[in-house]
């Protein structure tokens, strides 16, 4: 009988000790688009928000039943002189009700190429911890001239 006890102790502190289920059902970090967050390794630096959209989206497993407070670090590639990384700081609270949280981010003119890292928590617990690397923009399609007004043979081009 004591033998019995002696294995079942382990189990029930091993259930005891079980992290509770994060109230983060999914978490994204990447380009907005079309409704859905396109979690790319690279991301372009677009500075119109028009054309693209970045930042991270949070689902959570039900409505909110109470305020969760979300912050988020960006951390910029190392400088080339050394020393700290920069980064950009934020905070937020996700509301009573909601089932999901969209933060849009913007680059900066001035923020450098390279590799950056984003860490998000939510409720003081990590949910996005990772790396991506911020390109140059693809250049932009020259634009075909506008085709001429078809002229009649033997006339003579208008001013």
């Amino acid at each position: 009988m004591r033998r019995t006890r002696w294995w079942c102790t382990p189990l029930l502190l091993l259930a005891c000790h079980r992290e509770p289920e994060s109230i983060v059902q999914e978490a994204e970090f990447g380009v907005f688009f079309g409704g859905q967050v396109q979690e790319l390794k690279e991301i372009e630096k677009e500075l119109d928000a028009a054309r693209q959209q970045h930042g991270f989206r949070l689902t959570f497993r039900a409505p909110l039943q109470r305020a969760l407070p979300v912050a988020w670090e960006i951390s910029l590639p190392v400088p080339d002189k050394g020393g700290p990384r920069p980064a950009v700081v934020g905070q937020t609270t996700a509301k009573v009700g909601q089932s999901s949280l969209d933060v849009p981010l913007a680059f900066r003119q001035s923020d450098p190429l390279g590799v950056w890292h984003a860490r998000v928590t939510a409720d003081q617990k990590v949910v996005i911890d990772r790396d991506f690397t911020l390109v140059a923009p693809a250049p932009q399609p020259k634009s075909a001239p506008k085709p001429l007004a078809p002229r009649a043979p033997g006339s003579a081009p208008s001013p």
